[in-house]
């Protein structure tokens, strides 16, 4: 932290943040053509920088994860902001489901890493989704106050389901039938 402005991180380094945007861009590439359990050294090699570097920036595979998933994060926490002033509490969550299932098929291993990392409270993965997490559960509580989901189940065991179903990376969904499936399972 720089003295002069407590509680304030120092800006990056212009070369440090060319290797963060480099690793990150690098770490998209690979992880879509190889899944996230590619080799770390790949990462590091497409973005043109040492492992030092890459270790650095990204202590562990799931730290350069959640960099990598920041956006669908964001866009997912602002669309169930959104949703939330639906008139139908049930299509809106089940939109929220959908999109969500799109952003988890992006990269095969995905829904593997989120699902560790969403069990583990201090986890990168976890951290960078508390937001999201939060957003969803309203969303669903409301469809759950208007009696459309069954009372029994919790966000998080929706979500944790939800991440569990096999993916297809090339279609960006679910295998089908299984969310749809899901879908008429949660209603009471």
């Amino acid at each position: 932290m720089n003295s002069a402005t407590p509680g304030r991180a120092r800006p990056q380094r212009a070369d440090a943040k060319r290797n963060y945007e480099a690793l990150l861009a690098a770490g998209k590439s690979v992880f879509a053509q190889s899944g996230t359990q590619a080799p770390l050294e790949e990462v590091a090699r497409r973005a043109g920088v040492g492992q030092g570097t890459l270790y650095r920036q990204f202590p562990t595979r799931e730290h350069l994860f959640a960099a990598i998933m920041s956006e669908s994060i964001d866009l997912l926490d602002r669309t169930a902001r959104e949703l939330l002033t639906a008139p139908d509490p049930w299509d809106a969550l089940v939109q929220w489901l959908r999109l969500y299932d799109e952003s988890a098929a992006r990269y095969r291993g995905m829904t593997r890493v989120v699902a560790e990392g969403i069990a583990d409270d201090s986890s990168p993965v976890a951290v960078a989704c508390t937001p999201m997490r939060a957003s969803f559960g309203d969303l669903f509580d409301r469809a759950r106050a208007a009696g459309l989901v069954r009372p029994d189940l919790t966000a998080l065991q929706l979500f944790t389901m939800i991440s569990a179903l096999p993916k297809d990376p090339e279609r960006g969904t679910t295998v089908p039938p299984y969310l749809d499936v899901v879908l008429k399972g949660i209603k009471p």
